[in-house]
């Protein structure tokens, strides 16, 4: 399975897969899985916002496209109103405008790096 990243996203082995080989996290980087669609403003808002938190924070991004059967199931799995839909490892974190003050208290309680006071 290949996964995408987000430009100015640094992966931690410098690679462009932000997996171990077996779909664990590396290291003691946060999961960010993204859903996208084509097209949309909202998604591009959340590229920008996730490549903006990830010079501050260590994040690994898996960007799936909502046409993939992948991305369809996750949507449907998570009841994902609209894209983009955010996973913050595994979980489920938003759906549309990606909320970018709360995912950065998030990382920051999880003592990803930076300071959001």
């Amino acid at each position: 399975m290949r996964h995408g990243t987000y430009p100015g996203i640094t992966q931690p082995d410098g690679s462009e897969r932000p997996y171990a080989g077996d779909d664990r996290p590396v290291g003691p980087w946060a999961l960010v899985t993204v859903v996208e669609s084509p097209g949309c403003h909202l998604c591009e808002g959340a590229r920008t916002d996730l490549a903006v938190l990830a010079q501050t924070y260590p994040l690994n991004v898996d960007v799936v496209s909502l046409t993939s059967e992948r991305g369809r199931a996750l949507m449907q799995q998570h009841r994902a109103p609209m894209s983009p839909l955010v996973l913050l490892d595994g979980a489920y974190f938003s759906s549309g405008r990606l909320p970018r003050r709360k995912l950065e208290r998030r990382l920051a309680r999880a003592g990803g790096g930076g300071s959001d006071g």
